[in-house]
């Protein structure tokens, strides 16, 4: 099996996580099948915890079936109980089973929907049976939890049109009497995305994920110097001090198959001790071709370090035969500033911007920091940290020795990024990048944008309109839209003056859909809240707009007070 890449180049980024296909979860004995695991995994993000609780796995042959429990077109499997996990936990490497023993039909998969219990479902045995920093049971099936100002805080990860699952595309062949190990990545820094709820914070599941086949797969192990990291506090939070380095990020870069930049395929954190592993990653992309590898390093109070050209072998391990880099010592940077979107995204507000520095030898640039922005305001939740520097850079000549690093101007300058800036809703980015302009340390930055291009939009961005129909308890002061499609939020509108209509009833149109493609189908919710009642209610719209043989569509709901 070739290893399936995301499209766009952009490959597994952020905090790692596996969900391992070894303990439960299996079906029955199918004749000429694949005996079939399945692993979840995930890369690194601002959270201690990141829980979810996961019951079922569904696979198609067709990568633009729309789900539907009622088809039995998809090969289904349903955990004997919901199984939650901790996907902040699964860091450099670690595994942890879920699915076991499933048996696949022969054939080929372009298709694979992940389920998770919603937070708004009744809490599971599984969530009940966990416990948050604070020592108290999750109130959720799905839940993140913050270290904030010395506090444990704890927020319901909205997971939006939970019943339809999440989506994942690629393509796997099963073979008859075979044995298929399949990893399933999460990328937690890209799909726990924080939020305006009114005043407070809160979170969205906007997943990104892809799989690998775990017999394509090798590994890089190595570690920093750990005397110049920054101590921790009581809760395991660093104390950031002048001469020390925190928030560190280690990630496995490759370019993208525009060769328009170095996307990270997979990154973790570290341990205590300095040391890291970066695992699964894969050998080959989608065409087969080997993967050139670059290990970058970026924190907080450092120079982003860049290693060249790791090999990777495949079967290798982080306990057996990993590719190992020598310790590494860190360099302080000049210090930081702040980066924020000058103007809200456009044309949808749900994305993300990715902030690049390119060597000059090289033919394009590094993806040293990325963000998604907030979908009720089309920008960063909170502003963005850039360190006011260069890079550091080295080519790999085996692990017996440290390597010796060059500082590099960047194409960009000292403390200046180039910016692509992306929409989830079917936008590829523009490369024809702009650049934010270092401001000195502290200070704020804001930062212009290319709007993203139409991707495989037949005839541009196509627009649809979704009309509903309402009618709101009186008791809520505000109501925000949001539409989605089977993987992600789009875009969100806020229509809290709707609620004073006397006629009760909501026409809105969304603009910049995609139309035309057999996957552009698109659900609508509501989440509504008061003074009184902050957390609200979140509310699902009945049906779907259905945009892929049209260019226009009307989803008529009506919400029950």
């Amino acid at each position: 099996m070739k290893t399936w890449i995301k499209p766009q180049g952009v490959l597994v980024v952020g905090l790692s996580a596996f969900l391992a296909a070894c303990g439960g979860g299996s079906s029955s004995s199918t004749p000429g099948a694949s005996t079939a695991a399945v692993q979840l995994t995930d890369a690194p993000g601002d959270f201690s915890h990141v829980w979810v609780t996961v019951k079922k796995i569904a696979f198609h042959s067709n990568a633009n079936q729309v789900w539907s429990a009622s088809d039995n077109t998809w090969q289904t499997y349903t955990l004997p109980a919901p199984v939650t996990v901790d996907l902040a936990a699964l860091t450099n490497g670690q595994l942890q089973n879920v699915f076991s023993s499933i048996q696949l039909p022969v054939g080929t998969y372009r298709q694979i929907r992940l389920f998770l219990d919603g937070p708004a479902m009744a809490l599971d045995g599984s969530a009940q049976a966990m416990q948050d920093s604070n020592g108290n049971a999750l109130q959720w099936n799905d839940q993140v939890e913050r270290n904030e100002n010395g506090r444990w805080v704890e927020y319901s990860l909205n997971v939006p049109f939970a019943a339809a699952g999440l989506r994942l595309s690629g393509t796997f062949n099963v073979l008859a009497g075979s044995n298929l190990n399949l990893a399933i990545d999460v990328n937690l820094n890209k799909s726990v995305v924080a939020y305006h709820h009114g005043q407070n914070r809160g979170y969205i599941l906007n997943p990104w994920l892809t799989y690998f086949d775990m017999a394509q797969v090798g590994a890089i192990t190595g570690s920093v110097n750990a005397a110049q990291l920054c101590a921790l506090d009581s809760q395991n939070q660093p104390m950031p001090a002048a001469n020390c380095a925190y928030n560190i990020v280690v990630k496995a870069e490759a370019l993208d198959s525009n060769q328009h930049r170095y996307a990270s395929l997979r990154s973790t954190v570290l341990r205590p001790d300095g040391s890291f592993a970066l695992y699964p990653l894969p050998v080959q992309d989608a065409s087969g071709n080997v993967i050139d590898y670059h290990v970058l390093i970026r924190g907080r109070n450092m120079e982003t370090m860049v290693i060249k050209h790791v090999p990777v072998v495949a079967g290798t391990s982080v306990q057996s035969s990993p590719t190992v880099l020598p310790q590494l010592a860190l360099t302080s940077s000049a210090g930081e500033y702040m980066a924020q979107f000058a103007s809200p995204l456009t044309p949808l507000t749900s994305g993300y911007a990715v902030f690049m520095q390119t060597d000059p030898s090289e033919s394009a640039p590094y993806s040293v920091r990325y963000r998604a922005t907030d979908p009720s305001t089309g920008t960063f939740y909170d502003a963005l940290p850039l360190e006011n520097s260069g890079l550091l850079t080295s080519v790999y000549s085996g692990g017996t020795s440290a390597p010796s690093f060059a500082a590099v101007t960047p194409s960009e300058g000292n403390g200046n990024y180039s910016i692509g800036v992306d929409d989830f809703g079917d936008y590829l980015m523009d490369t024809s990048f702009t650049t934010v302009q270092a401001v000195s340390n502290g200070a704020s930055a804001l930062f212009s944008f290319n709007a993203p291009q139409a991707g495989s939009h037949q005839a541009g961005a196509l627009s649809g309109t979704l009309a509903i129909t309402s009618q709101v308890a009186s008791q809520y002061q505000h109501m925000m839209l949001y539409v989605a499609d089977a993987t992600h939020v789009l875009t969100s509108q806020d229509l809290s003056s709707s609620l004073s209509s006397a006629a009760g009833s909501i026409n809105y149109s969304v603009n910049g859909l995609s139309a035309g493609n057999p996957w552009d189908v698109y659900y609508v919710y509501l989440r509504l809240w008061s003074s009184n009642n902050p957390r609200g209610e979140l509310i699902t719209v009945p049906g779907l707009a259905n945009l892929s043989q049209q260019t226009a569509a009307t989803l008529n709901g009506t919400i029950a007070q």
